[in-house]
């Protein structure tokens, strides 16, 4: 006769006498005593078996602090894993369970939110209120309001070089406002951004542009695409009683130094002084009476005796009033500010072109020279297209001036 093996237990190996002994069944051939039992295993509370410690999972049902009970692996089947905090829940306490992502209720409430846009659920962090609506990455985009308040002044991106010309150019009286804001912003891309102003009807608003090089402004800056999308949407510049355009000339280019720079754009008030009425209003396509209330005379009062340090003495007093012709108000850049708005590509490089010739002429001729100088000396032959065909279409071209 043979003797069978003794049953010993599965953890310890303790040879198990069942009328001495509680024994209990894991499974199987596998018994364990009970001092293993108590030390290593618990009950499911699902399904009642009895389970290794490490196969057993804690079900949480919102009280992060207390487990209500334990479950088998088999039975965590029936339950959900929230992905934020990792803890297993009943359904009944899972806020969202989708194909992307399952939470719990507090992590839902207290990390995500819902989108407003598409539905999908979001961390916190990732998102944006707008109007009092949450939205994703993606629909903050759409429904962020594109124009900026009036006082808003980014950063200034350089496009083609460290100093450049930006343009503030204000249009009206166009549909969809807001549609058509985005479209533009659209179509200019990272060249412009758009502001609120006061001085515009509640459909108006202004592009202003990144400084830019003149070149850059002539063979790479989106001015079609942006006229052509603002006509698109019936906006107008030219054709309004509201309209201007505005063009900022960094201020190094009058000069390598504050005192070269100054002396530049005293002799540039000289000449807009000088034409003013004759030329300047001519170029700027204005009605004299409304362009001396935004952009007036600069009234410098330079004269042939004045030297140098005087001329630029006259000129800085008339740097407390930003509604001249030529604006100093700004510590970067100077405003030519005369110029009536247009959605016409070539008139706005054009009106740059004018800018960037004055500045160079000014820059490079001395002072007593500017006052026998001649409108068709700066602009009868500036080598630009534009300007060159703006200049005859308005009869400014090969002027004989008075003397």
């Amino acid at each position: 006769m043979y003797e069978t093996d003794a049953i010993r237990c599965f953890e310890c190996g303790e040879e198990l006498e069942e009328l001495l002994k509680t024994v209990y069944h894991i499974g199987g051939e596998n018994y364990i005593c009970e001092d293993c039992r108590e030390t290593y295993y618990v009950y499911c509370d699902d399904c009642g078996k009895l389970v290794h410690e490490d196969d057993v999972f804690p079900v949480n049902n919102n009280n992060r602090s207390v487990y209500d009970f334990y479950v088998c692996r088999d039975c965590s089947d029936h339950y959900h894993t929230c992905d934020h905090c990792n803890q297993l829940y009943s359904e009944h306490h899972i806020a969202v369970n989708t194909i992307q992502i399952t939470l719990c209720d507090d992590c839902y409430s207290d990390y995500y939110f819902t989108c407003a846009g598409c539905d999908d659920v979001v961390h916190l962090d990732d998102g944006e209120t707008i109007d009092g609506y949450c939205y994703c990455a993606s629909c903050a985009e759409e429904h962020r309001d594109p124009i900026l308040p009036y006082s808003t002044k980014p950063e200034p991106i350089f496009y083609g070089g460290n100093a450049g010309y930006g343009v503030e150019l204000e249009i009206d009286d166009g549909d969809n406002k807001q549609e058509a804001a985005r479209a533009i912003a659209e179509a200019a891309g990272d060249h412009v951004y758009l502001k609120e102003d006061g001085s515009l009807s509640y459909a108006g608003f202004e592009i202003v542009s990144h400084p830019a090089t003149l070149d850059y402004h002539m063979n790479h800056f989106p001015w079609i695409g942006i006229c052509e999308t603002a006509l698109g949407y019936g906006y107008k510049s030219h054709d309004t009683e509201t309209c201007g355009l505005h063009i900022h000339a960094s201020r190094s280019l009058f000069g390598s130094d504050q005192m070269e720079q100054d002396l530049t754009i005293a002799k540039i008030m000289l000449l807009v002084d000088r034409w003013y009425d004759t030329h300047i209003v001519q170029f700027a396509r204005r009605d004299i009476n409304k362009m001396r209330r935004w952009a007036d005379k600069p009234n410098a009062d330079i004269r042939p005796e004045d030297g140098d340090i005087e001329a630029v003495n006259k000129s800085k007093k008339t740097a407390t009033d930003r509604y001249k012709a030529v604006n100093l108000c700004n510590r970067r850049t100077v405003e030519f500010r005369f110029f009536r708005g247009t959605l016409k590509r070539d008139t706005i490089i054009a009106s740059i072109q004018w800018v960037d010739r004055i500045i160079q002429y000014c820059r490079n001729t001395p002072l007593k020279d500017l006052f026998s100088a001649t409108w068709d000396n700066i602009f009868g032959n500036t080598e630009h297209a534009e300007l060159t065909e703006y200049l005859k279409q308005r009869n400014l071209y090969n002027v004989k001036e008075e003397n």
